[in-house]
């Protein structure tokens, strides 16, 4: 029989166990930690660090690159030849490296190897009498043997799981360390459970609660947790009720239990599990949803937290609330998008309810296709084996008794929890029942009647009705007790506030004499104020009518340009000569440019910078216009919010004005369509790069930008030498002008423009 996923997973749930606690570092830390190895002398402190980089690796062992193994063996040994330098036994010395070997030669089913290295540790701490230990690294070689019983089986290996837990059992009783005894026998359950042998499961669990009745230590929390899964398996759902109920219990009163909210979410998750298995659906989603809130904010597997949204999914499905069902299905891929093809599988699944609820069939099918797809490279888990029995289960709703028979996975009838195997056989009656294969039928449905029963008999549904009312009771008596803490509260509450009243009157009292003492000081002060502000009037006098002359300045400044530009247009109407008539025009457009600026101070609150996205946009409309290109010529603008000082905006301005003006005259037949991209941009915090391009036909290939010494060009070089920017014409696939140069200053906010 194969070990299921699930069940080697809650071996790890249930069985940790450590000679010495090692923080595990994070990945990023790794590079650096091997630097500084090669500087740390040969001490203790090398030690540690090499122990870290050692179990780093190993922690990766899950992702099965041979390579993470063989380089926590190199740390682990060396760590192990400093150890024997250094003559240190324990801690991270000669024992637990070891001991960390040991468990690596597992992980690489390499079983030999690793019992040399556990042996030596037995050895050594039986000669020194530290029986403790010598139990912690027995119970430590179990708890990897069994890591490597789920990647492979080596022959043997479960007699000596369990010779490891008993001789640590053994250990802990002559220390009398009844926490690490309990410890022992649950890992000793848990070896049983995930070889599917519940009832010695059931019997390792029973011996320490038989043997300390009455004890209500911390480590029972997870025993009757272990207990609650085992009966849960074996279908006695009463047991494992009382079973979940009681570590709930016992978990209320220990409010410093380490790792309270991960163990929370365990136990609701049971619990929903049972409700499920006893047919309760409202209750079942009651805890399922109390179980996925608990996880969706834990640093745990993405499986885990869609399984518990699948059983959410199917359990609303069942009440028929469709839509609550979908919104949970997507709401929980969007808050966690799948990580890899094993949770996509399981995601497509949970769909494919959603869908075969919905009425879409072809949507469902196409779904649970692509989980069993998905699935393809795992082949011992009991997810896959419960994706396929819902696939059968879907052909079975639609009639389709082949299809359903070769996806039904019979590995379910062992190992699996009783009501799944009772599932199955009412699965294969009706598959044998189809295809007329009755002898086969009956005998899948008299099975199917014996687990059923043997789940639901009389005694068993009454002592659930007994539980359950025991269960709200207790919920009900713990809200009592909740609320009498609150009314506590609130009472400790009403007399702080009547002390703070209290309070408040004496100071109320010594405030009056303040304020009298504070009043006559007022009236002092306020005798100077008035001076001063009179003062502080005439300056603001002052500053608004300096502000009103610039702007006056400025305003006169874009007359007279207008006065100019006019005189141009008339001069312009009397010149037939085309050369003179463009130099007219172009020195109207550049006028027009700087006028723009000063009309822009004008209007603006500010008086020395210049909005550079308005200036650009008022700029490009007016060059469009004057042009007349119609909608042929397109303009893309990328402006970033900048202001600019006048003395740079006038230059850059112009600079834009005549390679604008250049792209519309030459880049473009008369005809043609073309775009013309503007951008004015940051490049970091000091600089900015203005930037204008067009797609038109380009420069010749053979022409000389170097030789080129055209008014326009030497306008555009010498203004760009007058804000201290770099100067440059590249080929495209048109012609790009692009000027570099750094700010005087950017203001970043309307705040800091107003206020600067």
């Amino acid at each position: 029989m194969k070990i299921s996923k699930a069940k080697f997973l809650l071996f790890f749930v249930i069985a940790p166990v450590h000679l010495c606690f090692c923080q595990v570092i994070p990945r990023k830390s790794v590079d650096s930690l091997q630097e500084i190895l090669k500087t740390l002398p040969a001490d203790t402190f090398k030690l540690n660090a090499l122990h870290q980089l050692g179990n780093y690796y190993h922690q990766r062992r899950f992702k099965q690159d041979p390579a993470d193994l063989d380089s926590a063996l190199f740390f682990f040994k060396k760590e192990l030849a400093l150890s024997n330098l250094l003559r240190v036994e324990t801690g991270s010395g000669r024992q637990e490296s070891l001991c960390s070997m040991g468990e690596v030669y597992l992980s690489k089913t390499q079983m030999e190897q690793s019992k040399a290295c556990f042996i030596q540790v037995w050895n050594y701490y039986k000669k020194t009498g530290d029986k403790r230990m010598e139990g912690k690294a027995w119970l430590r070689f179990a708890k990897a043997a069994n890591e490597a019983a789920w990647l492979d089986r080596p022959a043997g290996l479960f007699e000596q799981i369990v010779q490891a837990c008993g001789n640590s059992i053994v250990l802990f009783k002559a220390t009398g360390h009844i926490g690490d005894e309990i410890n022992a026998h649950m890992n000793l359950a848990a070896t049983y459970f995930i070889y599917g042998k519940y009832d010695q499961a059931e019997a390792a669990c029973m011996k320490p609660i038989v043997k300390y009745p009455g004890n209500s230590s911390s480590e029972f929390i997870r025993l009757y947790y272990v207990l609650a899964h085992v009966q849960r398996y074996k279908g006695n759902l009463n047991k494992a009720l009382s079973c979940t109920l009681k570590s709930m219990d016992l978990l209320q009163k220990s409010p410093n239990y380490p790792d309270k909210i991960t163990v929370e979410s365990q136990l609701f998750g049971e619990l929903a599990l049972i409700y499920d298995a006893m047919g309760q659906t409202e209750n079942s989603i009651v805890w399922y949803k109390r179980t996925l809130a608990l996880r969706e904010n834990m640093n745990i597997k993405l499986e885990y937290k869609y399984r518990t949204a699948g059983f959410i999914v199917q359990g609303l499905i069942k009440q028929k609330k469709y839509g609550e069902a979908f919104s949970t299905a997507w709401g929980v891929e969007q808050r966690h998008p799948p990580d890899g093809d094993y949770n996509r599988a399981i995601i497509s699944q949970i769909k494919a309810y959603c869908y075969d609820a919905a009425g879409n069939y072809k949507k469902a099918e196409e779904m649970y296709l692509l989980a069993l797809k998905l699935f393809r490279y795992i082949k011992t888990d009991e997810i896959v084996s419960l994706a396929k029995y819902d696939v059968a289960k879907f052909y079975i709703k639609r009639s389709d008794y082949k299809k359903a028979a070769f996806y039904l996975d019979e590995g379910i009838r062992d190992g699996f929890a009783t009501t799944r195997q009772r599932d199955y056989h009412l699965i294969r009656y009706k598959i044998d029942s189809a295809s007329g294969n009755y002898p086969s039928a009956l005998r899948h449905h008299i099975l199917y009647k014996l687990f059923n029963d043997s789940i639901f008999n009389i005694e068993k549904n009454k002592q659930l009705q007994e539980l359950q009312v025991r269960f709200e009771t207790q919920q009900k008596e713990r809200d009592i007790q909740s609320l009498k803490k609150d009314s506590l509260r609130q009472r400790e509450k009403t007399g702080q506030a009547n002390n703070i009243r209290n309070l408040t009157l004496a100071g109320s009292a010594l405030l009056v004499v303040l304020l009298a003492l504070i009043y006559t000081n007022y009236r002092a002060k306020q005798r100077a104020n008035t001076a001063l502000n009179a003062l502080v009037s005439e300056k603001d006098e002052l500053l608004k009518e300096k502000e009103w002359l610039i702007k006056e300045v400025h305003h006169r400044v874009k007359n007279n340009l207008q006065i100019v530009m006019g005189l141009l247009q008339r001069q312009s109407a009397y010149i037939d000569n085309e050369a003179a008539l463009q130099a007219i025009q172009n020195s109207e457009s550049r006028m027009h440019s700087i006028a723009l600026i000063h009309q822009k101070l004008y209007q603006s609150e500010n008086l020395d910078l210049i909005n550079m996205p308005e200036y650009v946009n008022e700029l490009v409309n007016y060059l469009r216009e004057s042009a007349d290109t119609g909608t042929r010529i397109k303009f893309e603008k990328t402006i970033d919010d900048i202001f600019l000082t006048v003395s740079q905006a006038v230059p850059l301005g112009l600079i834009m004005n005549e390679a604008i003006t250049n792209a519309l005259k030459y880049a473009y037949n008369a005809d043609e369509c073309g775009v013309i991209r503007i951008t004015l941009e940051r490049t970091d915090h000091q600089n900015i790069a203005l930037a204008v391009e067009d797609d038109g036909r380009g420069l010749q290939p053979d022409f000389d930008l170097n030789k080129l010494n055209s008014l326009g060009m030497s306008l555009m070089r010498g203004l760009s030498k007058q804000i201290n920017g770099v100067f440059e014409i590249t080929r495209k696939k048109g012609v790009q002008v692009l000027v570099t140069f750094k700010m005087e200053y950017v203001a970043r906010t309307p705040h800091e423009l107003t206020n600067r």
